[in-house]
């Protein structure tokens, strides 16, 4: 095969923008809620039919086509911090456009492997690097979340393998437009196409169709979503008021339905709320010791010092309202005004007669679940003690204790914490003027494992994520190899994003994740969008409006959780055993291929320059 002719710089843009508009378009939360995946293998086609060919300026103009393109899909972060999206689209968008460097040089071999080759490899770097060298979110297989006969086989492989397959597919229709273009292709470049192209998706479609080991309904829960804005979370005017109350008055509400026949509704396992939603901020008493012992928060992140007694306070807050719904409140003797404007509004609250009588007002025997901020002790790297901010989940049980925090794992960057940038006090005033605070949030080791009791006296181990961990994979992955894991809860806050493709994508990771762990997975949100999704990645309830809107919107979520039947030894998938390695093993396949490709080349070069180097001498020497 001969070499290429060289591709003019708009010819070139126009490919990677036609690769980038269909990703764009398949990407779920655009066209429709689930997206259209199956755009997904075709998407890779023309980028990789552009980048395989020599021209002018080609790193330059594949780099600005990959930065434009994501950022298409990182376009909702539009609603939250506008002057973001330009340096989390053109830093990551240079390794796709190395990725092109390498496939000019990887030789004539079928785009069908050197395709998944390069974009994988490629996407593996973007994944990995931390922020500000890179931002990860979005991988190519995530467009199969809802291809049932597909996302079964991330048990085996995650994300990686999905995103192989579509890129495969996509080096194929590039394959066949070359086929097409030169009017003849050799049997065995066909055949070799073909076999790379089809053979991973018939792989992982083979895979996914692998029997479930038996599960069968685990607890039965009710999500109770706000639909609450932002600006009115975060401003914290009354979290009475805007928080508390209503949440409180819409959870009694759904635990008093009726049925269809108009019997009422057995009480719910667990009760759960969103992210950070119960008011106040816990203080474990080694937090209160070690303020005693003069540690205090960051000054970046405080606008005024920190008194102790608002440390107590805070924490008394949180614990008290949690308390009014399990009838264990105490902070009506140690501060009645905060429940006096609970009893005098007009019109009354209809449950604040119980609240001051010291009733449950969740059913005897249901526990709750709510997100929650919490003050915890690190060691700066100056070796003294500071306090800082957790993200985190508790369990109260019937009898009112409360469990471990399970505090988030993966801090959103500058969002969460704005340790990088406090010697940037611009960007900090920035992060104020949006958010009315300088996030501290330090994140957690590992995972935690809370346990969920059940009204029959069972109790189930779920594995916490919050929100942003809801996008990694070792969230998921790691717990069930060191502890035996029923399901997993994501309690979750987006409404920074309104009603952006942000939420879908969002869901989109919970169904992969779900599949991956073989494991069901409670998505609890503040307005959207909260869902129960199977260990086979279906969604099997989801809260939406009658109109079918999911996103900001109020309402509750009732369903039973699939949870294994053989309890506590539940199956180890091969991604969540091997989950830590995988995303080098593929990145390094990819680079594999693209080197070998390029080295074969090379000699084929050679050994051409040097056959055609030998008929000059003979033909010199001829009389």
């Amino acid at each position: 095969m001969g070499p290429r002719s060289p591709l003019r710089p708009a010819a070139r843009f126009a490919c990677v923008a036609l690769t980038w508009g269909l990703i764009a378009l398949a990407q779920p939360g655009v066209l429709r809620p689930d997206g259209f995946g199956h755009l997904g293998f075709l998407a890779i086609g023309a980028w990789a039919w552009a980048a395989r060919r020599p021209g002018r300026r080609a790193f330059l103009v594949e780099w600005a086509g990959h930065s434009l393109g994501l950022a298409s899909v990182f376009a909702w972060m539009i609603e939250f911090m506008p002057a973001i999206l330009a340096p989390m689209s053109i830093v990551p968008a240079l390794y796709p456009a190395l990725a092109g460097v390498l496939l000019r040089r990887a030789g004539a071999w079928p785009l069908a492997l050197l395709a998944p080759a390069a974009w994988v490899a490629a996407e593996v770097v973007r994944w990995t690097l931390p922020v500000p060298l890179s931002f990860g979110w979005f991988r190519l297989g995530l467009l199969a979340h809802d291809t049932h006969w597909l996302v079964g086989s991330a048990a085996w492989f995650g994300t990686w393998g999905l995103s192989w397959a579509l890129a495969a597919m996509g080096g194929l229709s590039a394959d066949a437009v070359e086929a097409f273009r030169r009017s003849s292709w050799p049997r065995g470049p066909l055949l070799a196409s073909l076999a790379f192209g089809l053979g991973p998706v018939a792989a992982l479609t083979v895979l996914s169709a692998l029997p479930l080991e038996k599960y069968e309904d685990g607890p039965d829960v009710l999500v109770v979503q706000t639909g609450i804005e932002q600006e009115v979370k975060a401003a914290r005017r009354d979290p009475l008021e805007d928080l508390f109350v209503p949440q409180v008055s819409r959870t009694l509400e759904a635990i008093h339905a009726l049925d269809d026949s108009g019997a009422p509704l057995p009480p719910p396992d667990v009760v759960m709320w969103g992210e950070t939603f119960l008011p106040g901020k816990l203080a474990p008493p080694a937090v209160v010791e070690a303020y005693r012992r003069g540690a205090r928060p960051a000054e970046w992140a405080l606008s005024r010092p920190l008194a102790s007694r608002e440390i107590e306070f805070m924490d008394l807050y949180a614990r008290d309202l949690a308390g009014a719904l399990l009838g264990t409140s105490t902070m009506r003797a140690l501060s009645p005004p905060i429940w006096r404007r609970l009893f005098e509004r007009d019109p009354p609250v209809e449950w604040a007669d119980r609240v001051a009588a010291g009733e449950r007002l969740l059913p005897l025997g249901t526990s709750f679940l709510s997100g929650v901020e919490a003050w915890t002790v690190v060691r700066e790297d100056d070796g003294k003690e500071a306090l800082r901010s957790l993200n985190g989940v508790v369990v109260w049980a019937p009898d009112g204790s409360t469990s471990e925090i399970a505090a988030k794992v993966h801090v959103v960057p500058g969002g969460e914490t704005g340790e990088p940038l406090r010697w940037f006090p611009f960007v900090l005033d920035a992060i104020r003027r949006v958010a009315s605070a300088i996030p501290d949030f330090v994140p957690a080791e590992e995972t935690a494992i809370l346990k969920l009791p059940a009204r029959d006296g069972e109790a189930y181990s779920a594995g916490i994520a919050v929100c942003y961990d809801n996008a990694f994979d070792d969230v998921f992955a790691a717990p069930i190899q060191r502890d035996p894991v029923d399901l997993f809860v994501v309690v979750s806050n987006e409404a920074w994003y309104g009603a952006s493709a942000e939420m879908d994508h969002m869901l989109a990771f919970t169904r992969i994740a779900a599949a991956a762990a073989q494991r069901s997975i409670v998505r609890a949100t503040n307005s959207g969008i909260s869902a129960i999704v199977g260990p086979d990645g279906r969604v099997r309830d989801l809260l939406q409006a009658p109109d079918g809107r999911r996103k900001m919107i109020a309402g509750t979520l009732r369903g039973r959780v699939p949870v294994p039947a053989s309890a506590g030894s539940a199956r180890i998938t091969f991604f969540a055993s091997t989950h830590a390695a995988q995303p080098a093993a593929w990145g390094g396949l990819g680079l594999l291929i693209l080197l070998a490709g390029a080295a074969l080349r090379g000699r084929g070069t050679a050994r051409g320059a040097e056959s055609r180097e030998s008929i000059g001498n003979r033909a010199a020497d001829l009389p």
